[in-house]
């Protein structure tokens, strides 16, 4: 069991040690893409909160709607 229970940790342990490093080679690239990922979702959430108070976005429902295969509406729209 202990020789099991070795030979299923160390390939484990290496993955982890082995991520680590790599994380901390491109941990300043993915802040920064975070940061730009926040500002692009919230200017998103900012357009469609516009375009729910506007009435706008039952064009693109329509849309939507017209565009969908006839059982995937019945799915969303069941219950």
């Amino acid at each position: 069991m202990a020789v099991f229970s070795l030979g299923a940790g160390l390939p484990l342990l290496a993955l982890g040690m082995l991520s680590r490093q790599a994380m901390g080679k491109w941990r300043g690239r993915m802040m920064d893409a975070g940061q730009k990922a926040k500002k692009i979702f919230g200017a998103a959430l900012l357009l469609i909160g516009v375009l729910v108070l506007t009435g706008a976005d039952k064009g693109f429902e329509k849309w939507a709607l017209d565009a969908m295969p006839e059982w995937m509406v019945n799915l969303t729209t069941r219950y």
